[in-house]
C-alpha cells in the first residue's frame, strides 16, 4: 500500500522536529479542505457551510494564510464565523481581551455575499486562547452581533464529508475530491479508527511505506480506545491498554488490556497481522503463570469446564511456550503444545488435558494464551467493535480465574 496516491498526502521529507511536522501537517490539512471546497463547486461549498449554520451561501472564494480579505473587511459582513478544528473536542474558553501585540494570522478563510468564516486548525492539542482571541478581533463590528464560534474536530469533518458524499446530485470531480479528501483524513490518523479494510492487513505483507506504518499504529491504537471504552464500562478490570511500538519488520502490531500492571497478571491482548485479528487471553510473567499454576493445582476441574464452557460459545486454541530470559525484558519462547479446544470436550479423554497440566507445571516460565483468530473477511465491511468486545468479555470468566 502507499498514502501517497492520495491526491491530498504529500510526503514528509527529512523533519526531525515533532512542531515541524505538526505545522506541515496543519498546513496540508487546511490546503486540502480548501481545495476540496473551492475545487469540489458551489454545491459542495454550500452544503458544508450550511452544516455550521451559513445556508444559501453565494459566491464563495477561498484564502490561505492571509490576515484578512482582499476587498472590505472581514469584520463588515453580515454572517462572522471563527470555526475552529482540532483533533480531539476542544476544552478552550476565551477570556476577554486580546493583546494587540499577537500575530494572529488566520489559516484559511472561507467568505462570500454576507458572510466570511476564519478557520483556525490544531492537529495536536488546544487552541490558544490568545490566538483565538486575536482572530476574533478581525471579526468583531461594533454595529454588529458578536461573531460566532464553531469548535468542531476532523473526526466530525470525516462525517460531515461522508454525508455529502451522498449527495444525489455529487458527480465527477466533485465526488472523487470528496473520496479523496476522507481518504486523506484517514491517512493522517484525523479522523479515528472507522473500520478495518484490506489496507490494514496488506500492510503486513510488505512493511515498505514508513507512513504506512505510522497510520498502522495509529489506527490499532484508535481502535483500542475506543474497545476499551465498552470493555471498560462491562468489567473495571480493564482499566489501560498499551500498544506495541510496531518496530518496521514486525509481523504484527499488538495491543494488551488490562489493569495497569497488566503483566503481573493474567489479562487479555489483541494483535493486528495479515491474517487476521487475534484475540487472546494471555498469562507471559513469573507473578502471573504463579499463579496459574496454583489454579490449575486447586481447581483443575473447575478450569476445564470454564474452558469447556468457552469452547461452547466460539472454538480456540491453548498455545503453550516456554519463556527463557535473554536480558532484562527480553525473552525467547519455544513452542511446547498446540491444544483445539475441542480436545477439551469429555469424549475427548484426559490425555491432552492431562499433558497440557503436566507440561504447564513443570515449565520454569510457562507462557500460556487463549487464541482465537478474527479472519479479515469477517472484520471488512463489519462493526468489529462491539464484536471484539463481546469476546473479549466472554475470555473474561477466565481471566478472573486464573488471577484468584
Amino acid at each position: 500500500m502507499d498514502l501517497h496516491h492520495n491526491v491530498f498526502y504529500s510526503y514528509r521529507g527529512q523533519i526531525a522536529e515533532a512542531d515541524d511536522r505538526e505545522r506541515q501537517l496543519e498546513n496540508n490539512l487546511t490546503k486540502a479542505l480548501v481545495n476540496t471546497l473551492s475545487l469540489g463547486g458551489e454545491d459542495v461549498c454550500r452544503a458544508f457551510l450550511a452544516e455550521i449554520d451559513i445556508p444559501d451561501a453565494r459566491g464563495s472564494k477561498f484564502l490561505l494564510q492571509r490576515r484578512d480579505l482582499p476587498v472590505s473587511s472581514a469584520k463588515d459582513r453580515r454572517d462572522r464565523v471563527l470555526l475552529g478544528i482540532t483533533k480531539c473536542e476542544s476544552r478552550c474558553a476565551f477570556p476577554p481581551g486580546v493583546d494587540k501585540t499577537y500575530d494572529s494570522v488566520p489559516d484559511a478563510w472561507i467568505y462570500g455575499d454576507g458572510f466570511a468564516v476564519l478557520v483556525e486548525n490544531k492537529v495536536n492539542g488546544d487552541f490558544s486562547p490568545e490566538q483565538m482571541q486575536a482572530h476574533l478581533d478581525y471579526l468583531r463590528h461594533d454595529g454588529y452581533p458578536p461573531p460566532r464560534v464553531v469548535l468542531t474536530t476532523w473526526r466530525q469533518l470525516h462525517c460531515i464529508f461522508g454525508r455529502l458524499l451522498l449527495l444525489p446530485e455529487l458527480t465527477g470531480v466533485a465526488k472523487f475530491l470528496i473520496e479523496q479528501f476522507i481518504q486523506f483524513l484517514e491517512y493522517s490518523a484525523m479522523s479515528g479508527f472507522t473500520g478495518f479494510r484490506t489496507e490494514h492487513f496488506r500492510y503486513f505483507l510488505l512493511h515498505d511505506d514508513d507512513d504506512a506504518r505510522r497510520w498502522i499504529r495509529e489506527q490499532v491504537d484508535s481502535f483500542a480506545g475506543l474497545v476499551l471504552a465498552s470493555l471498560k464500562a462491562a468489567e473495571p478490570f480493564y482499566d489501560s491498554f498499551d500498544v506495541g511500538n510496531l518496530p518496521a519488520a514486525s509481523s504484527s502490531c499488538w495491543v494488551a488490556f488490562g489493569p495497569r500492571d497488566y503483566r503481573k497478571v493474567t489479562h487479555q491482548t489483541i494483535s493486528l497481522a495479515s491474517d487476521g485479528l487475534r484475540i487472546f487471553v494471555n498469562t507471559e510473567l513469573k507473578p502471573a503463570t504463579d499463579r496459574l499454576r496454583r489454579v490449575v493445582l486447586r481447581s483443575e476441574s473447575e478450569v476445564r469446564s470454564a474452558l469447556q464452557n468457552l469452547h461452547a460459545f466460539e472454538p480456540f486454541e491453548l498455545v503453550l511456550q516456554e519463556r527463557t530470559q535473554r536480558q532484562a525484558m527480553l525473552y525467547d519462547y519455544t513452542p511446547k503444545m498446540r491444544l483445539h479446544s475441542s480436545m477439551l470436550a469429555e469424549a475427548a479423554g484426559d490425555t491432552a488435558w492431562s499433558a497440557l497440566v503436566q507440561t504447564v507445571n513443570r515449565l520454569p516460565l510457562p507462557n500460556l494464551t487463549i487464541e482465537r483468530l478474527l479472519p479479515p473477511k469477517e472484520l471488512v465491511g463489519s462493526e468489529p467493535v462491539q464484536q471484539v468486545v463481546d469476546i473479549l468479555l466472554r475470555n473474561h470468566a477466565i481471566v478472573r480465574m486464573l488471577n484468584e
